[in-house]
């Protein structure tokens, strides 16, 4: 797949609002159209449809598929991303923060990861560890009080921080 391919398919997404869910199936079947069905950067896009169209049990196979199949770059970590989001939306939490947890801390998509991890960790019941983990991704982009809001995110860990 060429730059101009990336490039069709960054516009399908910048112009998929407003578009009803057969419309951009359509569009996106054309966008594929002669491509090897089991390519993993196909069936991210084919699972990042289902999932942007609300049908979240149909992304998890392809979201599953691309990424056993090597699908490479920050498109695997998007991938990961994308599938623990649709994985929450599922119930399936524990499955979402195992793989938001494998963004490591050097990637430029890590801090949305965090905030996929918060939300999934709160759903899992564990809303102590959602906090901390929301707190310290929003401290380096505080202006004044990132180092106060560290230093408070890792209190949390202490015994009795939940009652404070």
């Amino acid at each position: 797949m060429d730059e101009s391919w990336e490039y069709r398919v960054e516009t399908f997404w910048n112009t998929s609002a407003g578009k009803n869910a057969a419309q951009l199936h359509a569009e996106l079947a054309e966008l594929l159209h002669g491509l090897d069905p089991q390519d993993p950067r196909v069936l991210f896009e084919i699972a990042s449809l289902h999932d942007f169209l609300g049908e979240e049990e149909h992304a998890v196979k392809p979201y599953q598929q691309a990424l056993a199949g090597g699908l490479p770059g920050q498109k695997r970590e998007e991938a990961l991303i994308q599938l623990a989001s649709t994985l929450r939306n599922l119930g399936q939490c524990e499955q979402a923060i195992e793989l938001l947890t494998q963004i490591p801390a050097t990637s430029n998509l890590h801090a949305d990861a965090q905030g996929f991890l918060a939300l999934a960790l709160l759903d899992a019941g564990r809303s102590t560890d959602a906090v901390r983990t929301a707190l310290t991704a929003l401290a380096p982009s505080t202006q004044l009080y990132g180092r106060a809001l560290t230093a408070y995110a890792q209190d949390l860990s202490a015994p009795g921080a939940a009652q404070r």
